[in-house]
């Protein structure tokens, strides 16, 4: 994502982490010498690396996860709070989205940058500044990105804009399904299907907040630009779009507008799903209760979802079965800000990304200038 919402916390006391569960076992991992918070972290499609970001600028790593060790260094992105990290289709280039501590208008739509880098180089492929939105299509040839109501096809090789089309009134993201065909684009609720909706007819406060606070996913065709349709459903602040690797379902994160958080203060986001086989939402939802824009991840077989949450002291990653929406299993990242661990200080951000390994019963989770490794099924 694009935004980090809230200041950081600061609490004093001594880190230390235990997992709820029966039989888990967990073991913290030292990247190299680092010494800076680790934010971003992706596994390789060959799942064979992970690669991973930190604070203030540098480095970057491409490390081992089953030796346990660093294979290359790189200084890139730049960025003071970090980045994600996120692999392309078939691990040629890696996209970096710079992350913020803090976002002084987390209701609005924010353009922030984005680099896109050779994966075995770390060499600077394209940078894009202040854009909504970037993603790789799926034959690596292009970027694609979402700027104003603009969606531009930027090819990796050529360095030019072969392509685009117009959403208008589009917001914060896009996805593009495995195959390349879809595009999904989020956007304002246009008054036209708000008249669609029964409830919104009946009630013209509930009509106007609708118009003003919630938005809508439209899927266009990826070779033509042809609207297919408009998803039946109102979402709050689209803040994330993502297909599953078998394109048979959409994840859309969005987080309610300030004015609409009824939770006491306390934020929630939510993962809403969609069928693509029907283009219908489904029923099935979850919710996290980070601070900031939780990360999420369906693990490789599809059958769990992984989310970082909170409970309101501490980070929690909680894995839910798919297909039931029930929680499977949790880890609690119980900290306050800094631990003399090995001779050493580790300062703890709140923020928190994770990997989920090839066996599905296993996860790497970022905590302070360290990995966890969480045997979650074992």
């Amino acid at each position: 994502m694009k935004r980090i919402l809230c200041l950081p916390v600061v609490f004093f006391t001594l880190l230390h982490l235990f997992p709820q569960g029966t039989d888990i076992e967990y073991e913290r991992i030292r990247i190299a010498d680092a010494k800076n918070i680790i934010c971003g972290l992706d596994l390789s499609p060959d799942q064979t690396m992970l690669a991973i970001s930190s604070v203030q600028s540098y480095p970057f790593y491409i490390f081992d996860w089953r030796k346990r060790e660093k294979v290359k260094e790189y200084d890139v992105g730049n960025w003071y709070a970090g980045s994600s990290v996120h692999y392309s289709s078939n691990g040629k280039y890696i996209l970096l989205n710079q992350l913020y501590y803090v976002d002084f208008a987390p209701n609005k739509d924010r353009e922030v940058n984005f680099e896109v880098i050779d994966a075995k180089t770390g060499k600077n492929v394209k940078r894009f500044e202040n854009f909504h939105d970037v993603k790789i299509t799926p034959d690596e040839k292009y970027a694609l990105t979402l700027t104003g109501d603009e969606i531009g096809f930027y090819n990796l090789s050529t360095g030019k804009y072969d392509k685009s089309f117009s959403v208008p009134e589009a917001t914060n993201s896009l996805a593009i399904s495995p195959g390349g065909k879809l595009i999904a684009v989020s956007h304002k609720l246009y008054e036209k299907d708000a008249k669609g909706y029964s409830l919104l007819k009946r009630d013209k406060k509930t009509m106007k907040n609708a118009l003003k606070f919630k938005q809508e996913i439209t899927i266009f065709d990826a070779g033509t630009f042809k609207k297919l349709y408009t998803v039946h459903e109102l979402y709050d602040i689209v803040y994330k779009l993502t297909f599953s690797a078998d394109g048979k379902h959409l994840f859309v994160l969005s987080i309610p507008h300030q004015k609409l958080q009824n939770t006491q203060g306390k934020r929630q986001s939510y993962i809403n799903v969609v069928d693509m086989e029907t283009g219908k939402p489904m029923r099935k939802g979850f919710v996290s209760r980070s601070v900031y824009e939780p990360d999420f991840k369906l693990s490789h077989d599809g059958k769990l979802l992984g989310i970082v949450s909170s409970n309101d002291r501490f980070l929690e990653l909680h894995i839910y079965d798919f297909a039931t929406g029930k929680m499977a299993y949790r880890f609690q990242q119980a900290f306050r800000i800094i631990e003399r661990s090995e001779g050493e200080y580790i300062a703890v951000d709140p923020r928190s990304s994770f990997v989920f390994l090839p066996d599905n019963k296993s996860t790497f989770m970022t905590v302070g200038n360290r990995l966890i490794k969480w045997d979650f099924a074992k």
